[in-house]
This record gives structure tokens, C-alpha cells and sequence, in this order.
């Protein structure tokens, strides 16, 4: 017999799938992509010291960093 757990599996790792796209476009795609820019602009090209599209070389409070500061950016021009 089918336990109410099994029915919702697939649903659950569908969220999980969603959760997990949400994440990683929104905030580790976007929000690195207009914080990187903001960064070389303001430190004249020092800060992050790694490329665009390098993101998983960088510091983990360095990438925090930038991703907040794109994701402010982007907030405070909508």
C-alpha cells in the first residue's frame, strides 16, 4: 500500500529542482553578473580578482559580496 510520503515524493523533488534553478539563475547567475560590474567599476578593476564568468574560484565572502551587492542594484532599480 502506497504511504502519503510516496505520493508526494515527486512533487517534493520537483520543488527541490525549482528551488535549486531559482538559486542558482537568480542569485548566482544575476546577482554575480551586475555585482562584478558595479565592483570593477567602483575598485577601478581590482576587486573581484577573478573573472565574470569564474565565480566558483572566488572567495566564498567575496561571491556573498558581490551577489548582494548585484541583487541590491537590481532591487533598487526596479
Amino acid at each position: 500500500m502506497l504511504d502519503l510520503i510516496d505520493l508526494f515524493r515527486p512533487a517534493l523533488w520537483i520543488a527541490r529542482a525549482l528551488w535549486w534553478l531559482g538559486y542558482e539563475f537568480a542569485i548566482r547567475t544575476v546577482g554575480w553578473s551586475i555585482g562584478w560590474l558595479i565592483w570593477r567599476a567602483f575598485t577601478l578593476g581590482r576587486f573581484p580578482d577573478t573573472g565574470i564568468r569564474e565565480i566558483d574560484e572566488t572567495a566564498l565572502w567575496a561571491s556573498i559580496l558581490v551577489e548582494v551587492t548585484g541583487l541590491a542594484a537590481l532591487a533598487g532599480t526596479i
